[in-house]
């Protein structure tokens, strides 16, 4: 330690080791129990010790560091008189737990064999502590058989309790007789990703993190149908229903739109309005004809320009308004009475011709012998 003036180290001896694997393959146990928390009572009455934060010792622990393990506190009593004091093992970390401080160990090969022929049955640390007692550290450890601190867990009873949680966290994972600690451990953690995830889920719907699955359940419903509504409200306006109608009710809407015998398919629709257009088109031209050949037969003069009213009159309702009054206003000629074949040696009139004559207002004849005169010229 830092403070080696104002710290003692004492050797002790209780903790009793675990054996790991099974009886046809013992294995040394990975992990040892170093301290018993809280007050440590000793079998000699030196002491007593006590260890108030497992945590903070565990944390004074330098990473990369290697405690030794030796035998009968070797180390200590045959080193300095320049005895063998080999090393069974080294502790590579410390981990603070609810019953005390754990060492994890690397094992020599002689040092396994030692631990798993049940040579040695307990560990006792070489404790780092106060004047008043407090352990402030383990300086290092020894396979012993007397036991001096009380509450340490043997050697081979520590696997023996670990060896009997197996198979029922096996039947509590639902796992086969035949998983090995590996696949429990993973089985495990699984379960607590599940745990979090559960708790993600309950805390994103609002719920108590711990609720039951079926709380849970009720609340992923909930906000389904609440976005189910959401999403069909732009629906419903289209189909002209209420924003909040039921999902069944969008569906029988949209079922009707394509049932046929109450809809008429859009093909059918577009067919029907061309045919209607057609057939407004051909009234209006009928009527328009009408009008115009009967004005004809009426004497007035536009036979020239009958295609030209006849399609002024199809333009709009109010085009024809004009063009009826329009050709009401012109002099009828001769009606519907056949023209007088003229005779020999004078000019056939044209209808054109009496309309200039009844325009001018001269005289018929007179409009004949100079029409005669001009054609007399020309030849």
């Amino acid at each position: 330690m830092s403070n080696a003036a104002a710290t003692e180290i004492a050797l002790c001896a209780a903790l009793p080791l675990p054996a790991a694997g099974d009886a046809a393959h013992p294995k040394a146990p990975e992990f040892i129990h170093l301290v018993p928390a809280g007050d440590v009572a000793t079998v000699d009455g030196r002491g007593p010790y006590r260890m108030p934060d497992a945590a903070k010792v565990a944390a004074s622990f330098v990473s990369g560091s290697r405690l030794p393990i030796c035998e009968n506190h070797a180390i200590d009593y045959a080193a300095p008189k320049g005895g063998p004091s080999p090393a069974r093992g080294w502790i590579v970390g410390l981990q603070a737990r609810d019953d005390g401080l754990w060492g994890k160990v690397e094992w020599t090969a002689a040092g396994a064999r030692l631990v798993t022929s049940k040579a040695y049955r307990e560990i006792s640390p070489a404790l780092v502590h106060r004047k008043d007692g407090e352990v402030v550290g383990v300086a290092r450890a020894s396979l012993v058989n007397m036991a001096n601190l009380r509450g340490l867990v043997a050697l081979h009873s520590q696997q023996g309790h670990s060896m009997d949680l197996l198979p029922q966290l096996r039947q509590a994972l639902g796992l086969a007789e035949s998983a090995d600690e590996a696949a429990v451990l993973a089985a495990v953690k699984g379960q607590a990703a599940r745990v979090s995830t559960h708790a993600a889920i309950a805390a994103a719907l609002g719920v108590d993190a711990g609720a039951a699955t079926e709380v849970a359940l009720q609340g992923v419903q909930a906000a389904g149908a609440k976005a189910v509504t959401e999403a069909l409200k732009p629906i419903n306006a289209a189909l002209g229903l209420a924003a909040d109608a039921a999902p069944a009710v969008a569906l029988q809407a949209v079922q009707e739109l394509r049932d046929p015998a109450k809809h008429v398919p859009a093909a059918t629709v577009t067919a029907l309005q061309s045919q209607l257009r057609e057939l407004g088109e051909s009234i209006t031209k009928e009527r328009a004809t009408a009008f115009v050949d009967a004005a004809i037969k009426a004497g007035k003069p536009i036979v020239p320009l009958r295609d030209h009213y006849i399609a002024r009159h199809m333009a709009s309702p109010d085009e024809a308004k004009r063009v009826e009054t329009e050709i009401g206003a012109m002099v009828s000629l001769q009606g519907a009475r056949p023209r007088p074949t003229p005779k020999e040696g004078e000019p056939a009139l044209s209808e054109v011709d009496d309309q200039v004559i009844a325009l001018m207002g001269v005289d018929p004849k007179a409009f004949a012998a100079a029409r005669k005169l001009e054609e007399e010229k020309r030849v």
